[in-house]
């Protein structure tokens, strides 16, 4: 089972990355539960990741919280709206209020090399072509 912290909007189990630590106790941190990290949603819940460093910093704080070995998925989306705006309006990568440096932090941070990311951005396979292979160039 995976936990995904939510963008914040109306009554989210899960808002802050700091909220997750109370389910994992509730869970009795289960060996099968693992988090998700979707970049929208913990922009729009008040993580400003669109900062030099933030997304670093986001990705440190969610790996103390929970352990590198519960960080088991990213949903990679730029934001619509601004950091804690508290809705969950994805957006092309490079497009929104997040920008393109943040992904490039992500995909160098440890804590990713292992996990799946799945893009969540508006559009058809146009977009979500160049977006691969943009998020491939940031990876260096």
């Amino acid at each position: 089972m995976l936990l995904e912290p939510t963008a914040g909007q109306g009554q989210s189990l899960v808002k802050k990355l700091d909220d997750l630590e109370n389910y994992l106790k509730a869970l009795e941190y289960h060996p099968r539960v693992g988090i998700c990290l979707d970049t929208c949603h913990v922009f729009a819940a008040g993580h400003d990741i669109s900062v030099q460093g933030g997304m670093r910093a986001t990705i440190d704080l969610l790996v103390q919280i929970a352990g590198i070995e519960r960080f088991q998925l990213v949903h990679a989306n730029d934001s619509m709206d601004v950091c804690g705006a508290l809705k969950d309006r994805h957006q092309n990568l490079g497009d929104g209020h997040i920008g393109l440096d943040p992904f490039k932090e992500l995909l160098a941070h440890p804590a990713v090399a292992n996990a799946p990311l799945i893009l969540e951005t508006p559009g058809l396979e146009e977009k979500h072509g160049p977006e691969v292979a943009l998020l491939k160039k940031l990876r260096g």
